[in-house]
């Protein structure tokens, strides 16, 4: 069965709501907890291309070293066989992956305590773009350009995160405006904020640290406008991600932009032909 893409026009009442200020998301990111030491420590360490400094910085930490280890030693990595040093599997992946598989830990500590609005297995959902991002970038654009901007597949599931507390604390008068109004979350979050699902990630990147232009890629992931490639398939990957019966309640999220395909033609091939 080919993937297809279905588009629903939404009759959206125009107007401001101003449930959450813009002064309550920057109290919230604000709040995200600092990197924890050690991987604030491997980070720094493989920024300088330190791979021994950074796999010492990662067996402190073991919650890191366990996450670390599942990513790796899933499919889509490759491995023939399970690796349990750390230093041996830095050494196998290379700097830019173990950046991502670290900026991914990161974003697991986002994770809210009680999903209100969302109901999903994040760290499925979290693995799943990872992946998702590391195959499709490297298809369409190369191993080399995967390398250079991997982190981005990797940070933006914390906006899902987010998402969902910023909303969850407003979910009975979110219903009352559901309830009287064809809107969706995605809307929502736009018109409350002022903020899309992908700003919100972006905002987390630059808190991160990450590069400038890597927090642009970010934003630009909205895809209002598709006029960067990265972009377009991030924007894409979430689309087809929420599009899956099991995370199917992210799917108001996201305003699709069928234009982000014109940039992306292996991507939409091999789907297409896998489904």
């Amino acid at each position: 069965m080919k993937f297809v893409i279905k588009l629903q026009k939404r009759k959206l009442k125009k107007g401001k709501l101003m449930l959450i200020s813009k002064d309550e998301i920057k109290k919230y990111l604000d709040n995200i907890p600092p990197i924890p030491k050690y991987a604030f420590e491997c980070l720094n360490a493989l920024k300088i291309g330190d791979l021994k400094k950074a796999a010492d910085a990662a067996e402190n930490d073991l919650i890191l070293k366990k996450q670390i280890e599942k990513i790796v030693n899933s499919a889509a990595f490759s491995l023939r066989n399970k690796v349990d040093n750390t230093l041996q599997l830095f050494t196998l992946l290379g700097l830019e992956n173990v950046r991502a598989i670290v900026y991914s830990y990161l974003v697991s500590l986002l994770q809210p305590k009680e999903w209100k609005i969302f109901k999903l297995d994040f760290g499925e959902f979290q693995k799943d773009f990872l992946n998702y991002y590391k195959k499709f970038a490297s298809l369409e654009f190369g191993q080399e350009t995967y390398k250079k901007y991997s982190e981005i597949g990797a940070i933006i599931p914390a906006s899902v995160c987010v998402c969902d507390s910023l909303l969850g604390d407003k979910k009975e008068k979110l219903n009352i405006i559901l309830n009287s109004a064809p809107l969706e979350y995605g809307t929502l979050l736009k018109r409350l904020t002022g903020e899309s699902l992908f700003g919100i990630a972006a905002t987390i990147a630059e808190l991160w640290e990450l590069e400038k232009e890597k927090c642009e890629i970010i934003k630009k992931s909205e895809c209002e406008i598709c006029d960067n490639p990265i972009s377009a398939l991030t924007h894409f990957i979430f689309f087809y991600l929420v599009s899956k019966p099991t995370f199917m309640d992210l799917n108001s999220l996201i305003e699709f932009n069928p234009k982000c395909i014109e940039y992306i033609p292996k991507t939409y091939e091999r789907i297409n032909n896998d489904s």
